[in-house]
């Protein structure tokens, strides 16, 4: 299986969160290359960051990629069909993020790893 990494779920994963979905984990853990992360996450955390909404003990733009590298972790650009395809995408959830995301995984059939029930909603399947 390939998995895409919400947001919740690369943060916690670094950080040693408890409580972190036990399958999700060891997915991460033990299938670390077919796991990857959307760019549009890390904007995400990044406008969190900016805003004092999100404290992380790293830096994004300095140590994130080290850390991505370090785990096994792809980088996933959101393509122009992605973005594009965004306008056609159910009304469900309006986070931009997540919507990229959903796009991002249904395009490249990944599963999504994340603790956020509403990828449900879109007929993703999801680990956590």
């Amino acid at each position: 299986m390939r998995y895409l990494v919400d947001t919740n779920a690369w943060i916690g994963f670094l950080e040693g969160e408890r409580g972190f979905g036990r399958r999700a984990k060891e997915i991460m853990l033990h299938e670390p290359w077919e796991c990857s992360v959307s760019l549009a996450s890390v904007w995400e955390a990044a406008i969190k960051v900016g805003l004092g909404k999100l404290k992380l003990p790293y830096s994004l733009d300095l140590d994130l990629p080290r850390l991505f590298k370090q785990n096994g972790f792809n980088v996933i650009t959101p393509d122009w069909r992605a973005v594009t395809a965004v306008q056609h995408l159910e009304p469900i959830h309006g986070d931009p993020f997540d919507r990229i995301q959903v796009i991002q995984a249904r395009l490249r059939g990944l599963d999504i790893l994340s603790r956020d029930p509403v990828f449900d909603r879109y007929g993703l399947r999801r680990v956590w």
